[in-house]
């Protein structure tokens, strides 16, 4: 079997999710399909870099698709003690392609003393996914500096995200975490509002600063277990 093409390993349930998890696995068999005639017979390296980078896409669409098709949600996950940093590289890993293809240059800052905090797991990497995304987005090719920093401060880990991006005007900074606000073409205003919720849902506090043309830094305090 393809295993960029696990298509119907989940069975699905009668209801919406099932549904739309239905109609974006068509899709992604097209893309897939497509992708193999590509390579047939081709030996372009640089081509083959590029290919690789979306069936590696493709695989990660298929994984949320079977995650979102699961009986068990995400809240019925059990809170438990979690590592930050290696939350934080999962989630670099995750967006590695992302962070080559815009050449940025990643500076992890950890505490020496592992920051470990109960949470939901899965919830937390989505809100770390969506903060790490919006950084890597918001920097140029060639210029970027995504720094990531965790402390121990009193009471609390502390985890820094920050860029060196395009910066959120003051305006628009108060707005971030509200649903269907974007500044993004095609954007939804989901991914920071979401990322709120879970972050709340976790007892994390954020702290956003930000400034047109030097960049972002999110601010997340977490209590130690």
């Amino acid at each position: 079997m393809n295993p960029f093409n696990p298509l119907f390993d989940v069975p699905l349930a009668s209801n919406f999710p099932a549904t739309l998890a239905h109609e974006i696995r068509n899709p992604l068999a097209t893309i897939d399909l497509s992708i193999e005639m590509i390579l047939a017979g081709r030996q372009d390296e640089d081509l083959k870099t590029y290919v690789d980078i979306i069936k590696r896409s493709s695989a990660r669409i298929n994984d949320l698709v079977n995650e979102m098709v699961k009986t068990r949600s995400l809240e019925e996950v059990q809170i438990a003690n979690q590592s930050l940093h290696h939350l934080l590289d999962e989630v670099v890993d995750m967006a590695s392609d992302r962070i080559m293809l815009k050449n940025i240059m990643v500076r992890k800052e950890y505490d020496p003393t592992d920051c470990i905090v109960a949470l939901n797991r899965p919830k937390m990497k989505i809100a770390l996914t969506n903060i790490i995304v919006n950084a890597i987005e918001a920097m140029d090719p060639k210029e970027g500096e995504l720094k990531l920093v965790t402390m121990s401060i009193a009471g609390k880990y502390v985890v820094q995200i920050e860029d060196n991006g395009c910066g959120i005007s003051e305006k628009n900074l108060k707005n971030i975490f509200q649903a269907n606000y974007t500044n993004k073409p095609g954007g939804m205003g989901i991914g920071l509002a979401s990322t709120y919720d879970i972050l709340e849902s976790n007892h994390v506090k954020v702290h956003v600063e930000s400034e047109v043309g030097s960049g972002t830094q999110f601010l997340l305090l977490f209590d130690k277990k």
